[in-house]
């Protein structure tokens, strides 16, 4: 079975904007993002970008967090965490350079019948929640928990009412560690509850293991892929699909 080639599309880099201390918000526009068009939550593009440490170029896939309404241009956050050729590449970019992509690719579309949401998903994963939560059906109820280091890093959601942000702070622990203790030990109503949830592998498969077999989801309203996994450069996660 092949798989069909994403469109490739060229874009200048518009600003560079710190958004926490470890978290770049890239805005990218120009007459190459023209015939781009992303417009549901977690859509994601590959990023093709050349590391600045060894001059290689490499494609990385990253949500898209925004798309601005008046122009063709989007806005993608990325994680600095210091140790791969995308956060090297974000750290050391400046508007005016182009860098192509290919997507979008991924969506997400609301169980109609759900009357709860459970969201939860690190900072790799941020972006992808914060996406939903903010189209969700109005009237829904859930809860959001985003895992950080600290409160230093916590950035400022509007979401609709009736949705409540939990931060979680890893507080030194092992990245992912907080997120799925925290998630495991989530109130959830007893009324028909979809899940989602993504970040560090590890992680993530005691959290899908909880939706399925501690909450009893059906895997229809149960959401969860790893975007990274330790130790692992440029991890795919078989048990979840795009």
């Amino acid at each position: 079975m092949f798989r069909t080639r994403r469109t490739r599309h060229t874009a200048t880099v518009e600003a560079v904007t710190a958004i926490a201390p470890r978290l770049a918000r890239v805005t990218l526009g120009g007459p190459g993002m023209s015939a781009f068009h992303c417009d549901e939550p977690t859509q994601w593009v590959k990023l093709f970008v050349t590391d600045p440490l060894d001059g290689r170029t490499v494609g990385r896939a990253y949500t898209v967090r925004r798309m601005h309404p008046s122009a063709p241009r989007m806005d993608v956050d990325i994680v600095l965490h210091g140790n791969g050729p995308a956060a090297r590449w974000a750290e050391a970019v400046r508007p005016g350079q182009e860098v192509s992509f290919g997507g979008p690719r991924g969506s997400f579309r609301p169980d109609p019948d759900a009357g709860y949401y459970l969201l939860a998903g690190d900072e790799s994963a941020q972006p992808a929640v914060l996406t939903i939560a903010e189209n969700l059906p109005a009237g829904l109820r859930g809860a959001v928990y985003l895992e950080v280091p600290g409160p230093e890093a916590e950035i400022e959601v509007a979401l609709p009412d009736g949705l409540d942000v939990v931060w979680v702070h890893r507080a030194g622990r092992v990245k992912g560690e907080a997120l799925r203790d925290a998630v495991l030990k989530a109130p959830v109503p007893q009324e028909r509850v979809a899940a989602w949830a993504a970040g560090e592998s590890g992680a993530v498969r005691d959290i899908r293991r909880h939706f399925l077999e501690g909450l009893g989801l059906d895997r229809h309203r149960a959401y969860a892929k790893g975007y990274w996994k330790r130790d692992e450069a440029d991890h795919r996660d078989p048990l979840a699909s795009d």
